[in-house]
């Protein structure tokens, strides 16, 4: 990683502002240090060049004592002079030095006419010297000399200056660029303060006021980039939430997944009907405990192909569950794709399709025999073969037949009003019990001799329950009129029926029990079925229409109660119904 991507902006740009003024001062120092050392290099040059020109005329005229005349021009220029003749030999030097070993390459210059000898070096003693030398006629050669000394310290005082000044600039500019980089970073600070409330879902932002420039563009950009995704993401919140009021509200079970089989969306519906939490991330084989709705999601996935049956699983009981499989994505989608599974439990409606056709034949069976003895015994008399007495039989036949239809036909109208009255026009007043049952007691007094059977009252005095008057009886002299008939027959001769209440919370549990041979326990869940018939035969040969324990359970249920029934074979029947207690 670059180690400038870990610094702030902020230092970024005071670096950057830092840098580039000191990088203009060390420009401006390497160029005015070039530029004054050679200016003043230059300037010297000059100078001792028209002092030499000038100095080489007198040194023309005066030419018989060269050695005295060099002392006078040195004093005359602030100048070292020194003069050489024809062959090079010093004739005359104000410095008083020793001659030159060799002859200075300015010197040789000049000795060729016009040209003017001009070169700087560091002499014997160690002192930097700039000469000069010129042609002074008859072969002389005039040479002047000065130090750089002079040139070398204004440099360096300059350059001390300028360091200096240096300094200062770059102290403000440490300062300008620390305000700068201030003013600079506090707008970015803003925003990204601003980008941080709209990562955390807040979109109130307000822009920077009275700002023109870029920063100022970004900021309302950034606001209106804020509005925006405000407004989309309640377009989808709303459409979320939406979504997921319909996923609720179905009664079908949706359930999605992925290409690797995890749950990634699934409505209550389907927890409810695959009975698991479906919990996303969770895989199929987790949440179907199944293993035929698990084989036929796999096998439609595997297939890639739409597939939809009715399937009967065993794992929390016999249901029959609808399945339609789609795979997500087009058919041009390659390799694995997710799932879409809508589920419905058909159950409860293959139940009443099963209990529609039972009702059907049963009532068709029902109204089958009698029809069927009517249509014979008319047909009979019909004839006119028949004598009076005959007659009077097949009359009697009839008559009988046409009463077990009208019995069911009856049952039927009143189990149909039962199932279509409102709740709110149920009747709802206190009814004395143990009135209702002296009241039944006298209606099958005669039918307790003929079966030799009797019946005990055992009810507490003033025990009162809400309901029907009318309602309450007819479920007694139903249930009373069923032991009778079937419950009757004990092992000792003549059989017993109990009719008892007690109180139970705000209850009243009304009992009526027999001592008949009672009834196996798979026939239990089923006995209020209509037309469901414990032993057919019996039944019919009793004149039971197969309605009366299902017209008593739609009546105690319209009052607020419910009804029980426990049996044990060779024992007897207990059916218990429990209604609210009157206050």
């Amino acid at each position: 990683m670059n180690p400038l991507s870990r610094l702030t902006f902020r230092t970024k740009l005071l670096a950057s502002h830092v840098g580039l003024v000191a990088v203009v001062v060390a420009i401006a120092l390497f160029l005015l240090n070039r530029a004054l050392g050679a200016d003043l290099a230059a300037q010297l040059d000059r100078r001792l060049e028209e002092q030499a020109r000038g100095a080489a005329v007198w040194v023309g005229e005066g030419r018989r004592h060269p050695d005295k005349l060099a002392g006078r021009i040195a004093l005359i220029v602030s100048a070292t002079v020194t003069i050489f003749d024809k062959d090079g030999k010093v004739v005359g030097d104000s410095s008083g030095g020793p001659p030159p070993r060799d002859l200075p390459p300015e010197v040789v210059a000049a000795q060729h006419g016009d040209v003017v000898g001009r070169a700087s070096r560091v002499t014997e003693a160690g002192e930097e010297m700039h000469f000069v030398a010129v042609s002074a006629g008859d072969g002389l050669v005039l040479r002047l000399g000065a130090p750089l000394s002079g040139i070398n310290a204004t440099v360096r005082e300059m350059q001390r200056q300028l360091l200096g000044a240096s300094g200062i600039a770059l102290a403000l500019a440490l300062a300008l660029g620390f305000l700068a980089a201030r003013v600079a970073s506090e707008p970015l600070r803003a925003m990204t303060a601003s980008a941080t409330r709209l990562m955390r879902g807040d979109y109130e932002l307000e822009p920077l006021p009275h700002s023109p420039d870029e920063f100022g563009l970004l900021s309302r950009t950034l606001s209106s980039l804020a509005a925006e995704l405000k407004s989309k993401i309640g377009d989808l919140t709303r459409e979320r939430d939406r979504l997921s009021a319909i996923l609720a509200g179905m009664a079908e079970g949706v359930l999605v997944t992925d290409e690797d089989g995890k749950v990634l969306l699934a409505n209550p519906a389907a927890a409810q009907i695959l009975g698991s939490e479906l919990a996303p991330g969770s895989t199929l084989a987790e949440v179907i405990a199944a293993p035929e709705l698990l084989g036929f999601i796999e096998a439609a996935k595997t297939s890639g192909e739409i597939r939809e049956d009715e399937i009967e699983t065993h794992d929390r009981g016999d249901r029959t569950i609808a399945l339609y499989v789609r795979p997500l994505g087009s058919e041009r989608t390659q390799g694995p794709r997710g799932l879409v599974t809508v589920l419905r439990d058909l159950t409860r409606i293959v139940h009443l399709m099963a209990l529609r056709r039972d009702f059907v034949a049963n009532v068709s069976h029902e109204l089958r025999t009698p029809v069927t003895a009517i249509q014979g015994y008319a047909e009979t008399l019909l004839r006119g073969t028949a004598d009076l007495a005959t007659t009077r039989q097949f009359l009697e036949i009839i008559h009988r037949q046409s009463l077990r239809i009208g019995q069911l036909v009856t049952g039927l109208l009143r189990l149909s009003e039962l199932e279509a009255r409102p709740e709110d026009e149920a009747i709802c007043e206190p009814v004395l019990l143990s009135a209702v049952a002296e009241a039944v007691k006298d209606t099958v007094r005669a039918r307790l001799g003929e079966a030799e059977t009797s019946l005990a009252l055992e009810l507490p005095e003033g025990l009162r329950v809400l309901g029907d008057p009318s309602g309450v009886e007819q479920v007694l002299l139903n249930l009373v009129d069923n032991a009778i008939k079937y419950g009757g027959g004990g092992s000792g001769g003549g059989g017993r029926i109990v009719v008892s209440a007690t109180r139970e919370g705000k209850m009243a549990i009304l009992r009526i029990a027999d001592s008949g041979a009672g009834i196996e326990a798979r026939h239990l869940p089923r006995l209020f079925e209509r037309f469901y018939r414990v032993d057919a035969g019996r039944s019919r040969d009793h004149g039971g229409s197969g309605l009366g324990l299902a017209i008593v359970k739609h009546l105690v249920e319209a009052m607020g109660g419910r009804i029980d029934v426990k049996s044990e074979l060779g024992v007897g029947t207990t059916i218990e119904v429990r209604l609210p207690l009157a206050a």
